[in-house]
């Protein structure tokens, strides 16, 4: 008998009230077909309008085709709330016409700036404390700054050695430059199985030494670490690449020769979530019957300082303490980090038919209220109830996620985090009929205490393309309790597993096709290819 029983009963749904938007609208509008409100925060208060009289039917936002540059979250809390007969459902008037960014167009003037096809324009917004990474040209996200060059054919810098706040490389590669406001290093640090983004605090000309700041200090820097700088002007060099001079707040930009920059679509980021959807976890309130559909989510952001490696906690969609919500045949592309996060005690969600490329982590996230690897010791949610819940139930779906874990490495199609060892013999999650491919690490990642889970019917390949130490799927579960994990039916191929090399020929290492790692038990593999 399997653990984990999934049933999808479809409520009658009432009759429906449309409330529409357009980016031609006007928030003193009445929301009707022929008069659209502006924004999704107008949409909102309509919404809770309905819900306060009670609802009788239920309730649809539509958008008008167009791209809507949200200054803020949709923040939604339980007050929100649609039920099964009358669900609140925000849709595209038609599939994929209609995308909800993160980010905020490039409207300034570009000018030529010095010497080597160097264009630059103010940014007015940087002056009240906006600072952004992540910047897409024409829809592809650009490179910011950096040495060496992407396009080099050994694109990296390696470490002589270190320590948990330095590394160290050969004397004449360094230079003061590197000492920027506001430059990191990505490095693949230790074990080589996660990157980390260190904040460059000084650098050290004689010894070597560059100085990183202690927030996302998660492993020692050993010889043969991999790292690129970026965020300093002196290595804008190559075409394609772009600096933000946060004293100036000015863009420089140096596009390709023969184009000026003032005939190109430029956003970028300003928000790391566009929609976070919460309930009160200690109150037991939830965000319920809320629907996502045919919408598109673009141009968020990532953060630093993430407490635990494992766990890179950006997502487009956030839903914490949330039941019965689904997001459906959504696309998600050049986000910062995930697509969906669901946290905390986020039960019978449903996320189907969904497409999700380039993102910066990957496709779903799942975590309970402490993140930790060893211990309990990195908690991200306080609380007696937060410290009993996690994400249970859920169905992941006929999914699309590829070309991912441009920004974190440690990611993947799905992502199951620690939950609390009283739910190891809980029901767990579905995840099925996915196509994940062109991953940074895992297709499937299920740690500590997980148990209850369904894998089965996906296809996953080219995994592991970035680090080591993985699989197409990954359990961890840390427990010989747990209920029954079953992976099922999968279709496995080019796990590779990249070790980068300072010869810059990297080689294949610690890659699987099915991975069952520290003690996982209790474990039903079978039928898979």
């Amino acid at each position: 008998m399997l653990t984990a029983v999934f049933i999808c009963v479809s409520a009658q749904i009432a009759p429906a009230k449309d409330i529409f938007i357009a980016t031609t609208g006007s928030d003193a509008n009445p929301g009707t077909r022929s008069k659209p409100l502006a924004s999704v925060q107008a949409a909102q208060v309509a919404v809770r309008a309905c819900i306060k009289v009670g609802l009788k039917e239920a309730v649809n936002v539509i958008f008008a085709p167009g791209t809507y540059f949200l200054a803020e979250p949709l923040a939604l809390t339980a007050t929100d709330s649609g039920t099964a007969q009358c669900p609140i459902t925000w849709q595209a008037v038609k599939d994929d016409t209609a995308t909800l960014s993160g980010g905020t167009p490039i409207t300034g003037t570009w000018k030529q700036s010095g010497k080597n096809n160097i264009w630059s324009v103010d940014v007015p917004g940087v002056k009240k404390g906006w600072n952004f990474r992540q910047l897409f040209v024409e829809g592809t996200r650009a490179t910011r700054a950096r040495f060496p060059n992407a396009s080099e054919k050994n694109p990296f810098l390696y470490a002589t050695g270190g320590g948990i706040d330095h590394v160290r490389i050969a004397p004449k590669l360094v230079k003061a430059s590197w000492a920027a406001p506001d430059a990191q290093i990505n490095v693949v640090a230790q074990w080589k199985f996660f990157n980390q983004w260190n904040t460059v605090t000084g650098v050290d000309l004689k010894s070597g030494r560059i100085d990183i700041a202690d927030s996302e200090r998660h492993g020692k820097i050993i010889k043969g670490n991999w790292f690129w700088i970026e965020g300093v002007k002196e290595e804008l060099d190559e075409p394609g690449e772009w600096y933000l001079d946060q004293a100036k707040a000015r863009l420089y930009y140096m596009p390709k020769p023969g184009i000026n920059p003032n005939t190109l679509k430029i956003v970028a980021s300003r928000l790391n979530v566009i929609v976070y959807a919460k309930g009160d976890v200690e109150k037991k309130t939830h965000v319920q019957n809320v629907h996502f559909k045919g919408l598109q989510f673009r141009h968020t952001t990532f953060t630093l300082g993430h407490i635990e490696a494992r766990v890179h906690t950006d997502a487009a969609i956030r839903l914490e303490n949330a039941t019965h919500c689904r997001i459906e045949n959504c696309h998600f592309e050049n986000i910062g980090g995930y697509a969906l996060w669901l946290h905390l005690d986020s039960q019978r969600n449903i996320f189907d038919r969904n497409s999700v490329l380039h993102s910066g982590g990957g496709g779903v996230l799942l975590t309970g209220s402490r993140l930790s690897y060893m211990d309990d010791t990195k908690l991200f949610t306080p609380g007696k109830v937060a410290a009993t819940v996690a994400p249970i139930l859920n169905r992941i779906t006929r999914n699309t996620v590829k070309h991912c874990g441009k920004i974190r490495y440690y990611g993947g199609g799905v992502h199951l985090d620690s939950r609390p060892a009283s739910m190891a013999m809980a029901p767990g999650n579905y995840i099925a009929h996915n196509y994940f491919a062109d991953l940074s690490r895992n297709g499937v990642f299920a740690f500590r205490n997980q148990g209850g889970n369904i894998v089965e019917y996906n296809h996953i390949h080219d995994a592991m393309q970035t680090i080591i130490d993985g699989a197409c799927i990954h359990f961890a579960t840390m427990n010989h309790l747990n209920a029954p994990n079953y992976i099922l039916n999968n279709w496995l191929y080019d796990i590779w597993g990249y070790n980068q090399k300072p010869d810059g020929q990297p080689t294949r290492h610690l890659a699987n096709g099915v991975f069952l790692d520290w003690d996982s038990s209790n474990m039903i593999v079978k039928d898979n290819y």
